[in-house]
């Protein structure tokens, strides 16, 4: 803290917690977060409804969407990480026995948290929703333990090792990291295109020299044909001949 200048009298300053920003962070994690949900739930399932119900999504967005819909149902990466995320955010995380927030859930985040009693397809699919009463009451009375649910030292080293965030960031670093799963499973892809590639190339080769080996054969036995059907003809003439002549 800076002062710039004298008072005329004693001042008071009071120094609170941002709890704007901190509740703009966690609605920009929720938002993130399911827009990560939302990528793999279109990439792994051949469902259309999967884009109608993001009314938030371009015109232009939606048709990027619909080329993607279903390119990885058969592949259970995806699928494993989706998993893996949604039990990361539904763990409990207590730094001490003392701990009060343990849980995303008690501080208004879950895949339920506006409590709807009704049947609604988006339920099921692994969105984020955010009760945003109990979070300004959480952020409000429990800033600290928000922070905690996020990232804490476990095992006393002064180093950050569990919690929500970290975790997540784990998690994910694993997928996207030079070496990891999508790029090992991208360049497995890429020899497999290769070797298609080669499989093709080389078949082509086969069927342009059977093709050639055919032509060969049938050139053969069309001038073959032509010279029996001349011979028959000659014989034809020949016979018919004798047969005037007698």
């Amino acid at each position: 803290m800076n002062v710039s200048q004298k008072t005329e009298r004693p001042a008071t300053i009071k120094i609170e917690p941002d709890t704007e920003a901190a509740k703009d962070a966690l609605i920009n994690f929720v938002g993130r977060y399911n827009q990560i949900i939302a990528e793999i739930n279109i990439l792994s399932q051949n469902k259309p409804e999967l884009i109608s119900e993001l009314d938030y999504l371009s015109k232009d967005e939606e048709d990027a969407y619909k080329e993607k819909l279903g390119l990885f149902s058969g592949d259970f990466s995806l699928t494993n990480a989706k998993s893996s995320m949604q039990d990361i955010i539904g763990a409990v995380y207590q730094e001490s026995e003392y701990s009060e927030i343990t849980m995303l859930s008690q501080i208004g985040i879950s895949t339920n948290a506006t409590n709807y009693s009704g049947y609604n397809p988006t339920k099921m699919r692994g969105y984020l929703e955010i009760n945003e009463k109990i979070l300004d009451e959480t952020l409000k009375n429990n800033l600290d333990s928000i922070k905690t649910l996020f990232g804490y030292d476990s095992d006393g080293d002064l180093i950050i090792d569990s919690g929500i965030g970290v975790r997540l960031d784990k998690q994910l670093t694993a997928y996207v990291q030079s070496g990891g799963i999508l790029a090992n499973k991208n360049s497995t892809l890429d020899r497999q295109v290769k070797a298609s590639e080669q499989k093709i190339a080389r078949l082509e080769t086969q069927l342009n020299q059977k093709e050639a080996e055919l032509k060969a054969k049938y050139g053969q036995m069309e001038s073959t044909l032509n010279s029996l059907e001349g011979q028959s003809n000659s014989i034809n003439n020949f016979t018919q001949q004798q047969n005037r002549n007698r």
